[in-house]
């Protein structure tokens, strides 16, 4: 094949340039990481201003878990239809009937906190207290963001 004495040409073997270096960066780099930077620091505002507007969600979920009078569960849901209507449209309604319209629970419930309103003996007992919970724990979470 090859001959003694016979070299490689120069050509066969060319000569390469040296490693390109990773610092300092080209602008475009910092550019593009600038922006990135950007649109994470955006989004993660937009999150916790949501997070921070449904603070009220997370506390009401957390006041379900505690037991409760007729009274103080007609108090609770009034406070929850609040943060979804004007102040003036809800302040209208006088009895529990006009509001508890506005909230999906079953009408048996609904019946039993509009009798108990305001009575000595306004407590519900421990079963329809369960399903009332649960239901509006339900309902809370349909409810939509604000």
């Amino acid at each position: 094949m090859l001959e003694k004495g016979f070299s490689v040409p120069e050509l066969a073997v060319p000569a390469l340039p040296p490693t390109i270096s990773w610092l300092p960066l080209p602008p475009g780099w910092w550019l593009t990481g600038g922006a990135i930077l950007i649109a994470v620091l955006v989004l993660a505002l937009f999150r916790f201003a949501r997070w921070r507007r449904n603070a009220w969600r997370r506390e009401a979920l957390a006041a379900l878990q505690h037991p409760h009078s007729v009274d103080s569960w007609l108090a609770l849901i009034k406070r929850i239809l609040l943060m979804h209507q004007p102040r003036t449209a809800l302040s209208h309604t006088l009895s529990p009937e006009q509001f508890l319209q506005q909230v999906a629970i079953d009408p048996d419930l609904r019946q039993q906190l509009n009798a108990k309103y305001c009575q000595p003996d306004n407590q519900l007992d421990a079963r329809h207290s369960a399903r009332l919970q649960v239901q509006l724990k339900h309902w809370l979470e349909t409810l939509p963001y604000v």
